[in-house]
């Protein structure tokens, strides 16, 4: 009997191992086939032509505080040019032309390839949309891709007098899930997390807030209320991404801002600033007070807005700061 047991026991573990194999590449074919939304499949193998993303411009409001260098305005996920309505009112007021660019969410061909697909298309639609230099500004994924453009496309590193990398993560970084796991509050220990990781998109209300706001912002204020009924109907451009993990990015020299949220759960900025000043030694490094990941809880107007103003306007150029210099008193309007 003993002999039998042993001998069927490598054909038990064996039969275990091939059904936990086929299990395993029967769900992972899965995904992909979800990801791939299959009539995109003939792109996948013959290539594509760079798209013009949607850009929705304001032009900065003429005066003696105007500035030639437009800010360029890049979404994180499940959001679009709208995010950043608030923050271009600003920037006009204050004399910059901005551009936002929509990144067509949920339509690109697999969360591997975006970043290479995203960079293509940004590079085309900046061509033809902007003439001259520009500030690149980013959140969270649009960071990511603010710093791809500046490690892989020529044209942009050289066109981009500075970068601002808001509420985003060092390219190339393996998270540090330990670590985070150890924060206060994180977005781990909670099943809307893994409904992300199955379907890419946000699961409630709760789980949107918990990720995106402060535990103090009434998310049933109108328009508040709204914004996050956005994220819900977001398509499922959320599905994580690898892609951007195995880089190794070499240290740019373009000056940034690297503004965090003292309460962000997804990007804490006091667990990534030793990387990205490894990455940018350069930056500059300021955490907004009684913000989290997106920046729109009450107040972003102060902790958010000013100190980005300040920096873009010692930044941006040369005559800029020669006309700070003459009028050292000026408010802002």
């Amino acid at each position: 009997v003993d002999l039998v047991e042993l001998s069927t026991r490598p054909t038990s573990n064996m039969t275990a191992l091939r059904t936990a194999g086929i299990v395993y590449v029967a769900s992972l074919g899965v995904l992909v086939a979800y990801n791939v939304r299959w009539k995109y499949l003939w792109s996948a193998l013959v290539g594509r032509q760079p798209e013009t993303l949607p850009v929705t411009k304001v032009d900065g409001q003429e005066g003696s505080n105007s500035n030639p260098v437009p800010v360029i305005l890049l979404h994180g996920m499940w959001h679009d040019a709208s995010y950043y309505g608030r923050l271009q009112q600003l920037l006009s007021l204050n004399g910059y032309t901005s551009y936002a660019v929509s990144l067509l969410p949920g339509k690109r061909l697999l969360p591997g390839g975006s970043q290479k697909e995203l960079l293509t298309d940004l590079e085309h639609t900046l061509k033809q949309e902007v003439c001259g230099r520009y500030i690149l500004l980013g959140h969270s994924q649009g960071g990511l891709l603010t710093q791809s453009a500046l490690q892989n496309s020529k044209e942009i590193r050289e066109n981009a007098v500075a970068a601002v990398l808001l509420g985003t993560y060092p390219l190339g970084l393996t998270p540090p899930v330990g670590k985070l796991l150890k924060e206060p509050r994180n977005m781990y220990t909670d099943l809307g997390y893994a409904y992300i990781c199955g379907f890419g998109k946000l699961v409630n209300v709760r789980y949107a807030k918990h990720m995106f706001l402060m535990p103090t912002t009434d998310e049933k204020e109108p328009a508040m209320g709204k914004y996050i009924e956005g994220l819900l109907k977001a398509p499922s451009d959320g599905l994580i991404t690898m892609s951007h993990f195995p880089a190794t990015p070499k240290p740019v020299q373009t000056p940034a801002l690297v503004l965090g949220a003292s309460d962000d759960i997804i990007y804490p900025p006091h667990l990534l600033k030793d990387e990205f000043d490894a990455r940018f030694p350069n930056a500059t490094h300021v955490v907004a007070e009684g913000q989290a990941h997106c920046f729109v809880d009450p107040g972003w107007e102060k902790t958010m807005a000013e100190p980005l103003l300040e920096w873009l306007d010692k930044h941006a150029n040369l005559s800029r700061r020669v006309l700070l210099n003459r009028h050292p008193s000026r408010r802002r309007r």
